[in-house]
């Protein structure tokens, strides 16, 4: 992977907003709830987990006290390490949770180390993605695995909705389409891959998240944010709604194995 400058992203406004929808600690769509629907059926007790973009803490306090894994978590942005520490040392988890303040780049860490890397909402801001996932391989054990679930992008031809949207976000999309991704991990050395669209879910969900954001947690988010930034994510969400119904925005879940 090239190295890139990096430009923190998450204000506190930002990081504030998004726990308010989806729970303290987590910063992407469905908090807790839809990291038990990505790790459906999966056993990670004793297993040794890397954690790509593990923002507040919240995936990782939920993959070592539920899951019952050894989880390491990496983030590039100082502010939000310096918070996850300091949560899971609230839950009491320390002891099986590792969080690293890392640089965009190669990952620091040995080859055959991990037996699953976990991603969750966190892999689109990666440009070099054919390298990012090499790098997965590299560190994942044979026979390791990747779950991950992330924003793709659709087919549809993006105009001025979408530049608004970004806009409204400013945070930087790379986003590739659920065939692309597939490709990306088999051409990176992967095996028995699957994927799964859950757009028209989450299409559903972000109708009822600004829903909510108008009426019930309208009182909530004037005390804690102000009106200025309450506006701003209430016309941001409508913006959402907006290019996941034109199909900009297609979020997908994905698995695969580094063959033995």
């Amino acid at each position: 992977m090239t190295d890139v400058p990096h430009e923190d992203e998450y204000g506190e406004a930002l990081l504030e907003m998004l726990q308010i929808i989806w729970g303290e600690g987590f910063l992407s769509p469905g908090g807790a709830d839809a990291i038990n629907r990505i790790l459906e059926g999966c056993d990670l007790r004793g297993l040794k987990v890397l954690d790509i973009g593990s923002g507040l803490g919240g995936v990782d306090c939920l993959l070592a006290d539920k899951y019952g894994a050894k989880v390491t978590g990496i983030d590039i942005e100082e502010d939000i390490v310096s918070r996850s520490k300091a949560y899971i040392e609230q839950r009491g988890l320390a002891d099986q949770i590792e969080v690293r303040l890392v640089t965009p780049g190669a990952l620091p860490f040995e080859d055959n180390h991990f037996d699953v890397v976990f991603g969750k909402d966190a892999w689109l801001y990666v440009e070099d993605k054919e390298g990012f996932f090499k790098e997965i391989f590299r560190v994942l054990k044979p026979g390791g695995r990747v779950i991950c679930g992330d924003w793709l992008g659709g087919y549809e031809v993006r105009g001025k909705d979408f530049d608004y949207f970004l806009e409204l976000e400013g945070i930087s999309y790379h986003l590739v389409t659920i065939e692309e991704n597939a490709d990306i991990l088999r051409n990176a050395g992967f095996s028995d891959i699957w994927t799964k669209s859950i757009w028209e879910e989450y299409r559903e969900e972000a109708k009822t998240e600004y829903h909510l954001m108008q009426t019930e947690l309208y009182q909530v988010m004037t005390e804690k944010l102000g009106p200025k930034e309450r506006d701003h994510f209430i016309e941001n969400w409508r913006m959402l709604c907006v290019v996941l119904d034109q199909g900009h925005l297609r979020p997908a879940l994905a698995r695969a194995q580094k063959p033995v």
